[in-house]
């Protein structure tokens, strides 16, 4: 299989992680790929109608979108479906966990752009929407932190774990939120010990330039 992507992408890092606990990491050939906002990429475009990453080719052929799909695809078609209950009102308390979880990863790459706009007073009013929202993200993360810790691992903390790990990696400067959220802080010291969450660190392929401009549109 060959998994289209960037490794400074939160949800091919999702895609990553989710690859190690299911044990198929090694099924898989990352082929690097960089989507920005500045122009569509033809290889994505040949590959994928929504020009998006992270995309999944199947030996088959059969090609694969969206982060959420190819977990899925991962862990209950591949894997042993550990990282997805099979229990409705379970699944569904894993999915309001995971919407909150790809939430604030939406949010982190708009602010990542909004950060990297020459338009400083429409910048400034969508950073205050962004700055008004992040709050409120961390405070519910912070609240579900104990219950994360008490229990497996699955596709929801997988996608916290990336949106955290992304503001380390690149918004760690303007939002610092450990001292404010201390259970959340004291969860995600763990889940970063995980080998999947180690092997999978973020390498920015595109160091200067246009390095901060992901194309939100582009991922998911």
């Amino acid at each position: 299989m060959k998994l289209y992507g960037s490794s400074r992408s939160p949800f091919v890092r999702k895609v990553r992680i989710a690859a190690h606990e299911t044990g198929t990491e090694g099924a898989i050939v990352l082929e690097p790929v960089v989507v920005t906002a500045l122009a569509a990429n033809p290889t994505m475009l040949a590959v994928n109608p929504l020009g998006q990453i992270p995309t999944l080719v199947l030996d088959d052929g059969t090609v694969l979108y969206d982060s959420a799909v190819i977990c899925r695809y991962l862990d209950r078609v591949l894997g042993q479906g550990r990282l997805h209950s099979s229990e409705p009102a379970a699944e569904v308390a894993m999915m309001r966990l995971l919407a909150l979880g790809d939430g604030l990863i939406e949010v982190a790459l708009r602010l990542l752009s909004e950060l990297s706009r020459q338009q400083p007073d429409h910048s400034d009013r969508r950073l205050a929407a962004l700055h008004q929202k992040l709050p409120l993200i961390f405070a519910a993360l912070d609240q579900e932190a104990v219950a994360m810790m008490l229990a497996p691992f699955d596709m929801a903390q997988i996608a916290v774990t990336a949106g955290l790990c992304y503001f380390d990696f690149r918004l760690s400067a303007h939002w610092a939120w450990r001292e404010t959220h201390p259970a959340l802080a004291e969860w995600f010291a763990t889940v970063s010990q995980r080998p999947s969450v180690v092997a999978t660190t973020f390498h920015d392929e595109l160091a200067s330039g246009d390095a901060g401009r992901e194309q939100k549109v582009g991922q998911a």
